[in-house]
């Protein structure tokens, strides 16, 4: 497969601070392990980084993992990307929006500003107070949106007015009663995420089946030919390791065996805990809370981003980074190629913790963002990445696994002998989504 690469990054993310006022449980900032250090992105580097490298920018996205609207020079920022990005490059930002009053809109947007993603979870006030100690609240996000609507008028210009949404067990009830009030509230699009636990801590709140939809329906399928002959499925593991078998544990090995067998004929690869662990969600009754949102979105003109249920089958996942010709920036100017390498911090794969290196290609402070885009070194990254071969590392079934994921002696990152570590990433299967 041929690979065209674009002489410079269309999307670019630029992390002007990592100080927040809020203290999200499910943010990275706060996860058991992570020691992201707070700081802010000076305004001369940010101006070396305007002068030199916005001109062909399609979307400037001035996120990373603090709140934006703390940064002091941030309308100056702004201005002076619109100075020197393209008439239909996009500005924006996602905020919990705590900040942001009539004044502070009408001067973002007169700077520039076009494209605005405000937090919200939750229509209960009440429940995003004890769970975000104090922000994500609905008061918070509809005086936010109120003051922006306002000075979107007054300008004349367009500028578009978002939600970011993190779903999780216990609100996804509320899916569809979020977007129409978006609808109500002139919300003009949706970002939908499932809920990502870097530490582990929450991860029995996320929705997302990080096996893939036909994975899950041949393990159904054999789940219940099993409790038809009397026998219980998820009792294998136990059965394999029997020296003694008893007749109930040759038929489970016998099942199991025939249930691989199937796998390995359509090119599955099944991670067990993972399928046991998701075999009793109703996934149905999550699909119909989509499809209600859906229709609900398409009432009001909105449009809505929803993710994925299910991890994509083997072969068929994306970097969606690469595929935007995207760039990663932190506040120290060190440049990153994508969101899952921006940081060094804890994580997870199939329940068990791993951590990632920042992957840095350069910095802004020695050298333009192109130059560092056309290194020979982040180009190979790019290709190799935009191939899309990475291992399955979420639906593997290996034991126990030689976790790489940091690269080793030999530069691998996995047991594909990769050197980009996308098979951990939770991007590559769909599980996040950003702005």
């Amino acid at each position: 497969m041929t690979i065209m690469l674009s002489p410079y990054p269309k999307k670019v993310y630029v992390e002007l601070t990592t100080r927040c006022n809020l203290q999200c449980p499910m943010c990275l900032k706060f996860s058991e392990g992570s020691c992201i250090e707070e700081g802010e992105l000076p305004l001369a580097l940010f101006k070396k980084l305007a002068t030199a490298s916005l001109s062909h920018t399609e979307f400037l996205v001035l996120n990373g993992l603090g709140e934006p609207l703390l940064h002091p020079d941030l309308e100056e920022m702004i201005a002076l990307a619109r100075a020197v990005m393209p008439p239909d490059g996009r500005i924006g930002f996602q905020s919990n929006g705590l900040l942001l009053n009539h004044g502070r809109a009408v001067r973002l947007i007169e700077a520039g500003l076009d494209t605005v993603c405000l937090s919200l979870d939750s229509l209960d006030a009440d429940e995003d107070k004890e769970r975000n100690r104090g922000g994500h609240q609905r008061s918070s996000v509809t005086k936010a949106i109120a003051h922006l609507i306002q000075a979107r008028a007054a300008s004349q210009r367009r500028v578009r007015i978002g939600l970011e949404v993190v779903l999780r067990k216990e609100t996804l009830h509320q899916l569809s009663d979020v977007v129409a009030w978006a609808g109500e509230h002139q919300v003009d699009f949706i970002i939908v995420s499932h809920l990502f636990s870097y530490d582990g801590s929450l991860g029995e709140y996320s929705l997302f089946n990080p096996n893939s939809r036909e994975a899950t329906n041949l393990f159904a399928k054999w789940s219940a030919a099993a409790k038809g002959q009397g026998v219980n499925l998820a009792d294998l593991p136990v059965a394999q390791l029997k020296f003694s078998k008893s007749a109930a544990d040759a038929l489970v090995v016998q099942l199991g065996d025939a249930m691989r067998q199937e796998a390995k004929q359509q090119d599955l690869t099944l991670h067990f805990p993972n399928l046991v662990a998701q075999s009793d969600r109703d996934m149905g009754e999550i699909e119909a809370h989509f499809h209600r949102a859906r229709l609900t979105a398409s009432k009001h003109g909105i449009d809505l981003f929803l993710p994925p249920l299910h991890a994509p089958a083997n072969g068929h996942r994306r970097c969606p980074f690469i595929d935007d010709d995207a760039v990663f920036i932190d506040k120290d100017g060190k440049v990153m190629p994508c969101h899952f390498l921006w940081h060094t911090c804890p994580s997870q794969v199939n329940h068990g913790s791993i951590r990632v290196n920042k992957r840095v290609v350069g910095s802004i402070e020695d050298e333009s963002l192109e130059a560092i885009w056309q290194k020979a070194e982040y180009t190979a990254f790019r290709i190799e990445v935009g191939h899309s071969e990475y291992a399955p590392c979420w639906s593997c079934t290996s034991a126990p696994c030689a976790d790489l994921v940091n690269a080793n002696l030999l530069g691998m990152h996995d047991c594909y002998g990769s050197r980009v570590p996308c098979g951990h990433c939770m991007w590559s299967i769909g599980w996040l989504q950003c702005l």
